[in-house]
């Protein structure tokens, strides 16, 4: 029979275990990577955050020393953490406390670089598309990116027989091929929020004022035809001019020859080509340039391109030497399409010089913190 005395200390030790596992918050993101600045702050996420709550960061490395920090609560889903002046480079466990309760968050790693990265500006790709009553290249899309304080859409331009420039993603929509349709029978198309198909005209009227600071990366859809490819890029830079939106706008194209034409007619505006591979990139140990896809960085600097555009695949994974390799061409950088933290941060943390995403909020608060550090 058990003693009282043991009864009592088997029932601490079960409160204790489930004060320790308690689940306090959920959808944790600790942002595992993110470039911080002793004495500066970091964003932690979850949800259910409360006033009073405290993060303990436990170094795994017995050379570290680890820190607590009470949470500046900006929403009930977002916090701030204020760093120590004295903290090191390393991974922490981090463990929520609130009151007697805790909680297990998981691991982060935390990055302390010699020189601060700048961060880079956020594109959301088909603008902000993932939000009630909007739909990729929308109107509603754009306005919400106005609101959201981005520095820039990704919007997609067809060209159609009668010459009106329209914003689509894709070749075919709804059965029609955009390229080869009159506006009549673009029309009556609708998105999948109700809106028609918008005209670029409409975009460059919603950026125009002053007052807005949103920022236009218009790709030029690559045709069938050479002939259709270049009518795009001359009616498109006409309109461009019209408006005299060269300081609110860039372009990005997968043809080679739409870029150089880019650069030919608007040299004061960025233009990047996105590099992409169709086949194995080497062929007996050589870079290997025939048919579609890769266009040596040299090659693209003496034609004028101002900028690369290389998806989270290349620049992060198979390719990452293409990062230093453009640069030293004097290349800008675009990293397209991506929209998962840890890229994101990665994409921050290299001075990327724009990021295309499909997840634009987050994208937005992680540059944010790279600007809040500065």
């Amino acid at each position: 029979m058990m003693c009282r005395r043991c009864f009592v200390g088997l029932l601490f030790s079960v409160e204790v275990a489930l004060a320790v596992n308690a689940q306090l918050v959920d959808k944790v993101e600790l942002y595992s990577g993110l470039s911080v600045r002793p004495s500066g702050t970091m964003p932690v996420d979850a949800h259910n955050w409360r006033k009073g709550d405290v993060l303990f960061f436990e170094p795994l490395d017995m050379n570290v020393k680890g820190f607590k920090s009470r949470l500046t609560i900006e929403s009930d889903t977002t916090a701030l953490v204020t760093l120590p002046r004295r903290m090191r480079e390393g991974e922490y466990q981090v463990t929520l406390h609130r009151g007697s309760q805790q909680q297990c968050l998981g691991k982060t790693f935390l990055r302390v670089p010699d020189v601060f990265p700048h961060g880079t500006p956020v594109a959301a790709h088909r603008a902000v598309w993932d939000a009630p009553g909007s739909a990729p290249n929308s109107r509603k899309s754009v306005s919400l990116a106005i609101d959201l304080g981005i520095h820039a859409c990704e919007i997609d331009v067809w060209r159609t027989t009668d010459g009106k420039l329209i914003v689509n993603h894709d070749a075919v929509f709804q059965g029609i091929l955009l390229q080869n349709a009159s506006y009549e029978e673009v029309k009556p198309l609708r998105l999948s929020n109700g809106e028609t198909i918008p005209l670029l005209s409409e975009m460059l009227d919603m950026i125009k004022p002053a007052d807005v600071k949103l920022n236009l990366m218009i790709e030029i859809k690559r045709n069938k035809s050479e002939e259709q490819n270049m009518a795009l890029v001359e009616d498109v830079v006409r309109m461009i001019k019209d408006y005299g939106l060269q300081d609110k706008v860039c372009f990005l194209s997968f043809g080679y020859t739409i870029c150089e034409r880019l650069v030919q007619l608007l040299p004061e505006c960025t233009v990047y080509y996105i590099e992409h591979m169709t086949r194995d990139t080497t062929k007996r140990g050589k870079p290997y340039y025939e048919g579609p896809g890769i266009v040596p960085f040299p090659q693209l600097k003496a034609s004028g391109i101002t900028g690369i555009s290389l998806g989270p695949g290349l620049v992060f994974v198979r390719h990452p030497e293409w990062v230093e390799q453009s640069r030293g061409e004097g290349l800008k950088l675009s990293c397209c399409v991506v929209s998962d933290p840890e890229n994101i941060i990665k994409s921050n943390n290299l001075n990327a010089d724009i990021l295309v995403t499909n997840t634009p909020v987050l994208a937005q608060r992680i540059y944010l913190h790279y600007k809040r550090n500065q």
